[in-house]
């Protein structure tokens, strides 16, 4: 594997794949002076070397030493406890017309008539059940909804709940 680092703080550094672009893992240097890897799926190598740590990234390069890339990338937004993946939304409050308790909501743009839902969803569409992530709030009023949940598991768990539901109701 062909690696490259981008600095995370000044003992620990984000893995990336040369090749493809991807992330590969995250890289630390503890205080003894070895290098732990802990890669995507959560398995951990311990390098007793820089040298042993280059040698299993694929350069012989002296990545630590060059000029790294900063990856501080803008802070998480939440509404009501539900994270955001849109940059700079704009919570509607309490004195909106269009607020309502029960769903946390947003607009992407300070003058947009169309507001979001913060959080994942349940969506109950003609056919099935499905499930969205930061969804109009139009399409939580129109097909109805349950929700929001803190995470996809969540949502994906009730979600295989009423799809059951449905079908059984739909089958009698």
């Amino acid at each position: 594997m062909k690696a490259k680092l981008k600095a995370i703080t000044d003992n620990s550094w984000l893995v990336l794949d040369a090749g493809k672009k991807g992330n590969v893992g995250i890289l630390s240097q503890t205080i003894q002076g070895k290098f732990d890897l802990l890669d995507k799926s959560g398995e951990r190598e311990t390098f007793e070397s820089k040298k042993d740590c280059l040698r299993f990234l694929g350069t012989t390069k002296d990545v630590f030493s060059t000029q790294l890339d900063n990856v501080n990338e803008p802070g998480t937004f939440f509404i009501q406890g539900h994270p955001i993946k849109y940059k700079n939304p704009y919570p509607i409050d309490e004195y909106h017309p269009s607020y309502n308790p029960k769903i946390p909501t947003f607009a992407k743009t300070s003058n947009s008539d169309v507001y979001y839902a913060a959080g994942w969803y349940c969506i109950n569409f003609d056919k099935a059940w499905k499930h969205g992530n930061c969804p109009k709030l139009s399409t939580l009023l129109e097909y109805g909804y349950e929700g929001p949940f803190a995470n996809k598991i969540e949502c994906r768990r009730r979600l295989r709940e009423l799809n059951r539901e449905k079908r059984s109701i739909d089958q009698s």
